[in-house]
Parts: structure tokens; C-alpha cells; sequence
């Protein structure tokens, strides 16, 4: 397997991204994405709980230890979401929270970004965070929905492995499902042979850094330190891979 860092840009004009990148599908990290939200100051853990921290959220913990070849997991546990702070800030755990929409139980938080000018097709009605503790990671996977996503990190470092489309036959995914059964943290090349034929790309996420994931590409996260961040997408434009991720 072989893997080459995501290229880095700290800013970029609209012209050149949507030439560079966001037509040819090709991935990028960059800071001027939300370099101007106030969420970038204002966003911390401590509020969340003020707001939202009453609410029950289901826990994910471990996919390695709860049958790894499930394409859907069930939850770990069910608190709430200041205990689930309060749990992730205490030291290295599995412990995740994804697809959250905090928005709906705070909605003044949307008040705090906006929808960036640099692409079009933005699915406003569904922006959607992630949290995790210290050592936690999100298994090998690309979206079912096929979109593009912009996850922007808020807080602590996260790294980010990705493959394009063109790599799944690598890959190991699972049947009737958008996982892959292959563990990038101690990869299996005995168990998994063609994963070493694979070529990806590789970075860690820090605070006021986005990484654009095109539509299709398979990521894999993993937690360095505890943290959070959000991600927005925007509709894929070919009919065809709208309807591929219907069904």
C-alpha cells in the first residue's frame, strides 16, 4: 500500500479550486474554507454542553471488537451528550458520535458559518458532526449518498486516509454495502493480499483545517487526539452517480 500526502493549500480562489480539484475529483486540504467563522472561536466543548448537553446521543464504540464485517453497527451505549463530552475529555477511548445534527437541538449554532462560495449544489438542510475520543477511528468506507464532502476540524487532530474509486478492487469491499473489511491502522496483507496494490493519500486534520473528499472516494479516520468537526457536502452533479448511490 502506498500512500502519498494530500496536498495542502492555505487558500485558494474559487476559479482555481474548481479547476484544480473540485472538477477533476482530485482531494485537497485547505484553510480558507472557514478561516472566517466565528465557530472557529466560539465553538468548544464547554458550550456545546450549555446548549445541547441535556439531549441523549447514541455512543459508537469499537467496529474491530462488534463483528467488523456488519455493515451496520448498533449503538455502544446511549447518554447524554455531556456525559459524552465529559467521557472523550477523560483520556483514550473508542468512543464515537457521528452524523450529529447538534443544529437541530441548537439551531442558533448555524449562526456561526456559512456556506463557502468556492462550489455550488451546498445541501444546507443537513450539516452534520462527528466526535471522537483519543484513539478512536472510523473504519474504511465512502459515503452511500455519493456527495462531496468538506470536513472541516474544529478541535484536536485527526488523520485522514484516502482512496479514489478507481482503487476499490484493492479495497475489500464488503457485499451490498460501502465498507471495506480491511484494517488500515495493522493492515492484514496475508488476509488481504491486493491491499498492497492500493495507492491513497494521507494527512492529519488540525484545528481550522478542511479536507475536500470528492464524491465516491473511501476514507478512513482516525482520532490522534480527542476533537470534533463538521462536515458539508454538496450535491454530486452526474445523474448517474446520484442514482448509483440510491441504491
Amino acid at each position: 500500500m502506498d500512500l502519498q500526502p494530500i496536498e495542502f493549500r492555505e487558500s485558494i480562489t474559487r476559479e482555481e479550486f474548481q479547476k484544480e480539484y473540485y472538477l477533476p475529483q482530485k482531494p485537497l486540504i485547505f484553510r480558507s474554507f472557514g478561516e472566517n467563522w466565528p465557530s472557529m472561536q466560539n465553538w468548544t466543548y464547554e458550550r456545546f454542553k450549555t446548549l445541547v448537553g441535556h439531549e441523549k446521543v447514541q455512543v459508537f464504540g469499537s467496529w474491530k471488537t462488534n463483528q467488523p464485517t456488519r455493515i451496520k453497527m448498533p449503538p455502544e451505549q446511549v447518554m447524554s451528550f455531556s456525559d459524552y463530552i465529559d467521557l472523550i475529555q477523560q483520556g483514550p477511548n473508542d468512543f464515537r458520535l457521528f452524523l450529529f445534527n447538534i443544529f437541530k437541538y441548537a439551531p442558533q449554532l448555524k449562526q456561526d458559518f456559512t456556506f463557502p462560495d468556492i462550489a455550488d449544489g451546498w445541501v444546507k438542510s443537513v450539516p452534520v458532526m462527528f466526535f471522537g475520543g483519543e484513539g478512536s477511528e472510523v473504519r474504511l468506507h465512502y459515503d452511500i449518498d455519493l456527495s462531496n464532502v468538506f470536513l472541516t476540524q474544529f478541535s484536536g487532530e485527526k488523520r485522514v486516509t484516502l482512496f479514489s474509486p478507481e482503487m476499490s478492487p484493492f479495497l475489500y469491499k464488503q457485499p451490498m454495502g460501502s465498507h471495506s473489511n480491511v484494517d488500515l491502522r495493522n493492515p492484514d496483507y496475508n488476509e488481504f493480499p491486493a491491499l498492497a496494490k492500493a495507492e491513497g493519500f494521507t494527512a492529519v486534520l488540525k484545528h481550522g483545517d478542511t479536507v475536500f473528499m470528492p464524491s465516491g472516494w473511501w476514507h478512513y479516520n482516525e482520532y490522534i487526539t480527542t476533537g470534533f468537526g463538521m462536515a458539508l457536502r454538496t450535491v454530486n452533479s452526474s445523474i448517474l452517480k446520484q442514482l448509483k448511490g440510491a441504491y
